[in-house]
């Protein structure tokens, strides 16, 4: 938000002429951020009660599940073309098929997809799934993300004194970022 901030107030001024303090604190960025979530509230599409609220594990078709190797899978095909194409490339059962849209049949398709995503590993559901609308991504240990394809293609993590690293970013086409030096952490000696 304060970068977002900075580059209205220098587009404002160069039309005005005039500066001026830009205020942003992290909970005004979290409470905007929200505003979606809280607009969901009053129409009853979303509920706080975990139990009830298909964006934090609830609904089947939003959460992660154990593969056979004992890794994860995170799904989220919340519409119904996403969600079809997800149960057709798994094979599913017929149980599956009629949609999340019921609440009180949310834990019986939990289970159902439990015990599926258990019959394959996470890269065997990764071939699977890969390149297709079933809105799935693998969950990856935070030492694995640097060999994911897709954050390998993009150049996402770069290895600089020994250590990987995320690259800067955003990235510029004329002006690119460099990482100069790694930052390490001792716990007698505090930020090199």
């Amino acid at each position: 938000y304060l970068a977002v901030g900075i580059l209205a107030a220098l587009w404002e001024r160069e039309r005005s002429g005039q500066g001026q303090v830009i205020d942003a604190a992290i909970v005004d960025g979290v409470s905007s951020l929200m505003t979606f979530f809280a607009g969901l509230l009053p129409s009853g599409r979303i509920d706080l009660q975990r139990d009830r609220n298909p964006l934090a594990g609830a609904a089947p078709n939003y959460r992660c599940y154990r593969c056979a190797d004992g890794r994860e899978i995170a799904i989220g095909p919340l519409e119904p073309q996403f969600w079809g194409e997800l149960l057709e490339r798994m094979d599913a059962p017929e149980a599956l098929w009629a949609g999340c849209a019921d609440p009180a049949e949310w834990p019986a398709q939990g289970e159902l997809l439990e015990r599926l995503f258990a019959t394959r590993t996470q890269a065997e559901w990764c071939a699977l799934l890969e390149g297709s609308d079933a809105c799935f991504a693998p969950v990856l240990e935070l030492a694995d993300a640097p060999q994911h394809p897709h954050l390998r293609q993009r150049g996402v993590y770069q290895e600089l004194d020994g250590m990987m690293q995320a690259a800067p970013a955003p990235r510029f086409s004329r002006t690119p970022g460099k990482a100069r030096r790694t930052l390490r952490c001792s716990t007698n000696e505090g930020w090199d």
